[in-house]
């Protein structure tokens, strides 16, 4: 029988993540990766920081200035015998959207300012792109997890399918949490940063 477990949307923001789990033998995710930009303004460090703070509602909240969404499908196929159940095929559908800042005149800024708005327009793609690699690994360590599952019953092993999401869900948050509190500390030190502090 398939039963589809679940599908859902699920975001990363500088700093709130979530799990992609993988489940059973052989499977790989068929993702898609899609990048937005919101437009940013200001001829200044504080301009351009003030420009970023103001798109909070598009990012899901205050002080964020870029956001990974991911929206996941898994379709299960189960195979019951009289003594057992087992996962016998699946597909999982990955679709990730991340919203990165890109400035409207970033030619016009001055060398030493542009120098400073790359160097952090980059850094919030790479902070993106990490929350996605984690995300990933995640799904690998649930995959080894869901693999091994067996049950008397096709209900019983759904449960137990279930139960091990919830865990893995609790474990990768607290992976996303520690990397996230770590660059928001290296966040504030960045040369832009300092130079809106100093209304530069």
């Amino acid at each position: 029988m398939i039963i589809r477990l679940y599908s859902g949307l699920l975001a990363a923001c500088m700093g709130v993540a979530f799990l992609i789990t993988t489940p059973a033998a052989d499977a790989r995710p068929k993702v898609k990766t899609k990048t937005q930009h919101y437009r940013v303004d200001g001829s200044d460090a504080a301009a351009i920081v003030s420009s970023m703070m103001k798109q909070h509602r598009l990012l899901g909240g205050h002080g964020r200035v870029g956001r990974t969404k991911m929206k996941r499908r898994i379709e299960w196929e189960f195979s019951e015998t009289k003594k057992s159940c087992r996962v016998k095929s699946h597909t999982i559908r990955l679709d990730f959207t991340t919203q990165l800042p890109r400035h409207r005149a970033e030619k016009r800024l001055r060398r030493s300012l542009r120098r400073d708005w790359r160097a952090f327009a980059k850094h919030v793609k790479w902070h993106e792109a990490q929350h996605r690699k984690i995300w990933l690994s995640c799904a690998r360590r649930a995959e080894r997890k869901v693999n091994r599952a067996r049950a008397k019953t096709c209900s019983q092993l759904l449960t137990k399918l279930e139960r091990i999401y919830k865990r893995s869900n609790a474990a990768c948050d607290k992976r996303h949490a520690a990397f996230d509190a770590k660059e928001t500390r290296r966040l504030g030190r960045h040369p832009l940063i300092r130079r809106a502090n100093l209304r530069q």
